[in-house]
């Protein structure tokens, strides 16, 4: 591969970075990095290899982002991956990083036939709705009637997915400027090109797929992005074994003399002609050559950029509307793992925790009791903190029965909406911002300041976005 050349092919070519690293130019340069998320840290990994001089300036005490493994509240050695949770098979990148560090993986548990589905006041297994859809009792037209969520799901979106999978770049943005306009609750309703459903299908699948929360996102975004790979066939999942955390950590250890922790960047200044400066929180400056932004657009609002219109127009709605998503994470850590003990799987709701999923590592104690985003984690955030364990149980124990009371030794919480770090869980494109067209602007660079972070990737609300996004903003700037 010509590592000098202008684009960059995926998977081959990141692949080849990550095993080779950047090109040496021999032109060094200072780089400034605002964020130590997965993006951030690739980023200025490759940079300081291929011979930069960089620094890490971020805002929190800790790096890794919406990589976050909470420990110290648990006994032993349980855990709870409060953020990025699983690791699509098909995500190169992840995988390759993982080889690189030496990092085990074990399956993720994404679905099993003893799942439980709690819908509508009816309690039955994956198993047992998957042979009788019917059984949920959701009022469905007759031509509706005897498919799973799933498979109502796919049948909606399959026109609309061949010509995608089949369509090369450029017939993709057509796709995606044709039907962006289109939420994917108006998609699934009023259909353009396949058999539009019921109001009451569009709730069923709501709930079962997590559309609930965003249900008027970008029916492209959401679909090509953010779900899908989970509507790949035949898709399976992993982690990291003792936390996901331990990725971020492992390239943290190549840059940490760069790294300055509870640096909050306040301004921007790329008004001089020869270099930018930075201002931060600690009353500190650092000025370089060109600086690379991987913090979530929206945090971006709260920095003073200047000039101030070297950042255009049409970017800087981008950075004010772009909607990140609220989320939160619940986990409970209990005296024994009675899932096992009773065959129970994971769990799929409408009641307020929305979906449970059991420990995948087999030695953990630590159940992710209720994982909701979008609206659904508004509702946790106005509950008091006293009154989350009280809900959260009388939830589990409708589901999973009173042993849950027997078994409960501790609860805690993260949540995403109120991390002033991320300012939520994972960007959204709405049909008012456009699809193709926007996501190039969002990752176009504007002066001497360069976009990273999984928001400006083909892999929204991923770790192979933030990844992607690292080694393309290192790549761009090294052969500067």
């Amino acid at each position: 591969m010509d590592r000098n050349k202008e684009m960059l092919k995926y998977p081959s070519n990141y692949l080849e970075i990550i095993s080779d690293g950047l090109k040496v130019t021999g032109k060094s340069k200072r780089i400034i990095i605002i964020g130590a998320g997965l993006a951030g840290l690739i980023a200025g990994s490759l940079l300081k290899a291929a011979g930069h001089d960089i620094i890490i300036l971020e805002a929190n005490e800790r790096i890794g982002g919406r990589i976050l493994t909470i420990r110290k509240t648990f006994s032993d050695e349980n855990y709870l991956n409060a953020g990025a949770m699983r690791i699509p098979d098909y995500h190169y990148l992840v995988h390759a990083y993982l080889h690189k560090f030496s990092l085990h993986t074990h399956p993720f548990i994404n679905e099993t036939p003893e799942d439980i589905i709690f819908i509508n006041h009816v309690r039955t297994t994956r198993q047992i709705y998957e042979k009788n859809p019917d059984i949920l009792q959701i009022p469905l037209p007759p031509s509706e009637k005897g498919k799973t969520a799933s498979a109502l799901f796919e049948e909606a979106i399959h026109p609309f997915l061949t010509q995608y999978q089949q369509a090369d770049s450029a017939g993709k943005k057509e796709l995606e400027e044709a039907y962006k306009n289109y939420s994917i609750e108006e998609f699934l309703l009023h259909n353009p090109i396949g058999p539009s459903l019921s109001k009451n299908a569009v709730f069923l699948i709501s709930i079962m797929l997590g559309i609930e929360g965003f249900s008027q996102g970008s029916f492209v975004d959401i679909l090509t992005d953010i779900f899908e790979p989970l509507t790949q066939k035949d898709v399976s999942f992993s982690a990291i074994t003792n936390g996901n955390d331990l990725l971020p950590l492992s390239i943290y250890h190549q840059v940490k003399e760069d790294t300055y922790l509870h640096h909050k960047v306040v301004a921007i200044d790329q008004s001089p002609a020869s270099y930018v400066e930075i201002h931060t929180n600690q009353k500190s400056s650092f000025r370089g050559d060109f600086v690379i932004s991987a913090i979530p657009f929206p945090l971006l609002q709260f920095i003073d950029i200047y000039p101030k219109h070297s950042i255009p127009f049409q970017k800087w709605q981008l950075i004010r509307r772009l909607n990140h998503i609220p989320s939160l994470k619940i986990g409970i850590e209990f005296h024994f793992r009675f899932w096992e003990e009773y065959s129970f799987g994971n769990a799929i709701t409408d009641l307020p925790i929305s979906f449970a999923y059991i420990p995948s590592q087999k030695d953990i104690n630590v159940m992710t009791v209720s994982y909701t985003w979008g609206e659904r984690a508004l509702l946790w955030t106005s509950a008091p903190p006293k009154s989350i364990y009280e809900y959260v149980m009388k939830d589990l124990a409708k589901i999973y029965g009173t042993i849950v009371y027997q078994a409960f030794k501790k609860l805690v919480y993260f949540n995403w909406s109120l991390n002033p770090y991320s300012a939520g869980c994972f960007s959204l494109l709405t049909p008012t911002l456009g699809a193709a067209k926007a996501e190039a602007d969002m990752e176009k660079a504007e002066g001497k300041i360069y976009f990273a972070g999984d928001h400006v990737s083909g892999f929204n609300g991923w770790m192979e976005g933030a990844i992607e996004a690292g080694i393309r903003t290192a790549f761009e700037i090294n052969n500067k």
